[in-house]
C-alpha cells in the first residue's frame, strides 16, 4: 500500500515538473501491469528534448518538453 502511495506522489511531482516547463502530456493505457519511471534527454541542433515517463499499473504518463539552446526558458 505504501508503495502505491509513493508511486502516486512521484506521478504528481512529475506532472508538476511538466506544468512548470510548459510540457506536452501524453496518457496511454498499458496492456498488462507495469511500474517504473524513466528520464531521458536528446540533444538536437536547436535545443534539448527532455522526456519524463511514469508507469503506474495500467497507465503510462509521458511528459515531453524542449529546452532551446542558449538560455534555459
Amino acid at each position: 500500500m505504501i508503495f502505491i502511495i509513493a508511486l502516486c506522489i512521484v506521478s504528481l511531482v512529475s506532472i508538476a515538473i511538466g506544468l512548470a516547463n510548459r510540457a506536452q502530456f501524453y496518457f496511454a493505457p498499458i496492456l498488462g501491469f507495469m511500474v517504473g519511471g524513466l528520464y531521458s534527454f536528446t540533444d538536437y541542433d536547436d535545443g534539448r528534448e527532455h522526456t519524463l515517463q511514469v508507469c503506474l499499473l495500467f497507465l503510462s504518463i509521458t511528459i515531453v518538453w524542449i529546452e532551446p539552446n542558449g538560455l534555459a526558458s
